[in-house]
């Protein structure tokens, strides 16, 4: 989604950017990919099959869009699943824009999040310098939990509790608002008011925080999210029929 119209959002002129024969580029392309990178306004959704060039074709919309269009890389993001594909992309894109690759906002989800936590800290209930546990710390921390509430680890299984609350962030709910439905979610609601208070402790997020801090500091934040809303009017997101709810929340909330 994006209006090229609006002002600052062209780049500077002191842009370095690659040159590259864009009408050689597009004649690459089929007519249904061709309307697809050519499509300035949004919001655009492509449908198509595996193999079918999808990545491609975002990769030389966003080309297009610097190179034909004007836009600055700077109000551009651009969001994907793995950090294998976002390497992919931006190895593409360096070939289509050279230097003018670094302006340019590209990641997955999680690392997208985490970089724009740290810049926003002041609104977190975590610091600047917050750690991120992976799946081994997550499941220490639960462990603890179970113990402190002489829970049987071998019937309530960490592993098995740690799934419940990533279920839970991932439709944004948080431990206030959990509501158990039997007794193994009343369990695993109190290990998960435990566990964030553990987190937050140590000053930690989870990967599963990372996006539903996120939403939550939007939410909580309007000139916050107005500031990002500004910052990129332009959104792209490969493999978007993979979101969950806190991811679709997010792009929402930023294409808002």
């Amino acid at each position: 989604t994006g209006d090229a119209s609006r002002v600052g959002i062209s780049h500077p002129d002191n842009i370095a950017l690659e040159e590259i024969d864009m009408e050689a580029a597009l004649s690459g392309l089929n007519k249904a990919q061709q309307d697809a990178v050519q499509a300035v306004r949004g919001p655009i959704l492509v449908l198509a099959g595996p193999g079918s060039g999808k990545t491609r074709v975002l990769t030389q919309r966003v080309a297009y869009l610097v190179h034909e269009v004007g836009i600055d890389p700077y109000h551009i993001l651009t969001v994907t699943f793995t950090n294998e594909a976002a390497r992919e992309m931006k190895n593409r894109l360096e070939a289509l824009l050279g230097p003018a690759v670094r302006r340019l906002s590209i990641g997955t989800f999680h690392s997208t999040c985490a970089r724009l936590l740290r810049r926003e800290a002041d609104f977190l209930p975590v610091g600047r310098d917050y750690q991120i546990f992976d799946d081994s710390d997550q499941v220490g921390l639960i462990t603890q939990a179970l113990k402190e509430f002489n829970l049987d680890p071998k019937r309530f299984r960490p592993r098995a509790v740690l799934s419940t609350i990533s279920r839970a962030k991932s439709e944004i709910v948080t431990p206030e608002q959990f509501i158990p439905g039997n007794y193994w979610e009343e369990v695993s609601g109190r290990v998960y008011t435990r566990y964030s208070e553990m987190l937050k402790a140590s000053n930690g997020l989870d990967f599963d925080d990372l996006l539903l801090e996120t939403v939550l500091l939007f939410r909580s934040q309007p000139m916050v999210l107005v500031r990002y809303q500004q910052h990129y009017p332009f959104l792209l997101v490969d493999e978007f029929q993979d979101t969950n709810t806190v991811q679709y929340e997010l792009l929402k909330l930023l294409a808002g």
